[in-house]
């Protein structure tokens, strides 16, 4: 399990954008290139099936963010 910060993190290292304007309650959107996705904010951790989903949406694997 990844906390959301660390995972954005990680996702601005791969080239990854951050639009805290857009999204609702506790998500901010994520651009990479075309490909979008939401990341839930907050203190907890991001479960590992949320976290495949979302490099899913932008095109990443998990090897990606080792």
């Amino acid at each position: 399990m990844t906390k959301s910060r660390e995972l954005l993190r990680k996702l601005r290292r791969l080239g990854a954008t951050i639009d805290p304007d857009r999204g609702k309650g506790g998500h901010i959107r994520v651009v990479r290139g075309e490909q979008y996705t939401y990341v839930p904010t907050g203190s907890g951790d991001i479960k590992r099936g949320t976290t495949l989903g979302i490099l899913k949406d932008l095109g990443l694997t998990p090897d990606d963010l080792r």
